[in-house]
């Protein structure tokens, strides 16, 4: 058994002196042809040889190239299609004051004699066989008919019922022939030799439009609609040893194995490493060997990447498939504004109810896995109604830190024994304290523990209080801004030092400023 895994060019370009040498090694089916911008252009003297023979001189090496090209597309159709034939041509300069070089016609007749006897040889010592090649991956088999079997065998796994055929057509390019595979659906093709047969009568005529109200008709209907490979798949005739020619079960075992190829998963809302591995058929154990430093208990985020290992055939294959199905569906929330609400508050008025609709789409797998999906149409079976949510626009007030610098000394919670119902700064007495939010005065003068003190209610039912203040700037009823000074701190009170307490109070209890500010 044999398997080329990889085509190397067979081009090689080398310099010796002041000669530019090009060695081209072709297949006629699928020859490799350098860059044009690889070829030297430039007139002068060069003599030509093919497989060793000298063919004569040229010009410049593009001559070359375009007389090899029509020599080999001469015996291309002459053998009705593809031909393969060993090509080694050797182009070297000659620095010459005179000479005379070949026009094309002339050098394209003497390398058609070349390689025609070539062909005849490469027949007689060897055995006609076919490359297939997928990509960068090949395999060798004897006959048409087992490479159609051998893409039929990778076809099949995904089309049960047999719809398509694969056939192999001719592909033709300035520079090289090949086959290449195409499919076409079954009882398409029994529908056109029935017609053809018709074709004569009246009869026919009738039978053709009840055809294609029936193929009309099959558009619509659910399954395949179409099937694809991946790859790039060429088909090249070609002569090789017999020990080179693959057995076809062993082509299609190769084909279809799969290989394992490394892959970067990012993660997405609702990710877990057990719900990544579920998705790549992987247990986790694989996965966390794949991926140093994670454990079981790992917690990942959105956007972190994963390493998972993708299992992938050589030749992978893309079904379209239309599905009909029947799914539910939520309206668009709809929303009713209150203007005497924060923009924080929702009410739910209305739960809504789900919808169902049935849907036809274009569902695209490749290898079995969806890709993608286009509906291409929704009926509703019964409407939606929508969540209907009350929401405030009002912009609640912000909060911000009501001095500059100082130096945090005590945050809020339990402190000696008891809780401490703030956060403090120590600051140098007569510290300028500023409103953290605006809002109207409520409080303004002595309280027992908190000295002299400020206490500001805001319109969002919030208070702020400002303790152990040395001056107070502001009377009970005042309205202030955000910023606004409306104390200086001191050491008032129940107090170890110069400095100023403050609190937030939610809901008539006091919360953690820092959460806030």
């Amino acid at each position: 058994m044999f398997r080329h895994k990889k085509y190397r060019k067979k081009i090689r370009i080398t310099y010796i002196a002041s000669a530019m040498a090009i060695s081209f090694g072709m297949i006629i089916a699928f020859p490799w042809i350098p860059a044009q911008s690889a070829v030297d252009t430039k007139d002068g003297y060069y003599v030509v040889e093919l497989n060793g023979k000298k063919i004569g001189s040229a010009k410049n090496a593009t001559e070359v190239q375009d007389a090899l090209n029509k020599a080999r597309t001469k015996l291309n159709k002459e053998n009705g299609g593809i031909t393969y034939v060993e090509q080694d041509v050797s182009v070297k300069e000659q620095h010459r004051i005179t000479g005379t070089t070949m026009d094309e016609k002339s050098m394209t007749d003497a390398m058609y004699k070349v390689l025609k006897n070539e062909k005849k040889q490469s027949e007689d010592e060897k055995e006609q066989a076919y490359v297939v090649k997928i990509d960068d991956y090949s395999v060798t088999l004897a006959t048409e008919e087992e490479v159609i079997e051998l893409l039929n065998s990778v076809k099949s796994k995904y089309d049960t019922d047999n719809q398509f055929q694969i056939g192999l057509k001719n592909v033709e390019n300035n520079a090289y022939s090949y086959m290449t595979w195409e499919t076409s659906r079954a009882e398409k093709a029994a529908k056109e030799t029935s017609i053809v047969a018709s074709a004569d009568g009246d009869s026919g005529n009738a039978d053709l439009a009840g055809e294609t109200a029936d193929e009309q008709q099959n558009v619509s209907k659910d399954g395949v609609k179409d099937i694809s490979f991946v790859q790039d798949i060429q088909v090249m005739e070609t002569y090789v040893d017999k020990s080179q020619v693959m057995d076809l079960q062993s082509a299609v075992d190769d084909v279809t194995k799969d290989k394992a190829e490394s892959e970067i998963y990012t993660v997405s809302e609702g990710d877990c490493l057990s719900t990544i591995a579920e998705k790549y058929h992987l247990y986790m154990a694989e996965i966390l060997a794949m991926n140093p430093g994670l454990t079981a208990d790992s917690l990942i985020g959105i956007g972190d990447q994963i390493k998972v290992t993708v299992p992938k055939p050589e030749l992978s294959v893309v079904v379209t498939e239309q599905k009909t199905y029947q799914e539910t569906y939520n309206a668009d929330v709809q929303y009713v504004y209150n203007d005497s609400k924060y923009t924080t508050e929702e009410n739910v008025l209305s739960e809504g109810n789900q919808g169902i609709r049935n849907v036809v789409a274009d569902v695209t797998y490749e290898d079995g896995a969806e890709k993608s999906r286009n509906i291409i149409s929704e009926t509703v079976v019964q409407e939606a109604s929508p969540k209907v949510i009350e929401k405030g626009t009002i912009v609640p007030p912000s909060y911000i830190k009501p001095l500059a610098g100082g130096v945090f000394t005590s945050g809020f919670g339990a402190r000696w024994g008891t809780t401490h119902k703030g956060v403090d700064w120590a600051c140098p007495v007569g510290t300028a304290i500023n409103a953290s939010c605006g809002g109207r005065v409520v409080i303004a003068g002595w309280v027992r523990g908190y000295g002299y003190c400020v206490e500001i209610a805001h319109s969002d039912g919030n208070h702020t209080r400002y303790g152990h203040l040395s001056q107070i700037l502001v009377s009970v009823g005042d309205v202030v801004s955000q910023g606004d000074r409306v104390a200086l701190s001191g050491n008032t009170g129940d107090s170890t030092g110069p400095h100023v307490h403050f609190e937030i109070i939610v809901g008539g209890s006091q919360v953690n400023p820092l959460d806030i500010i």
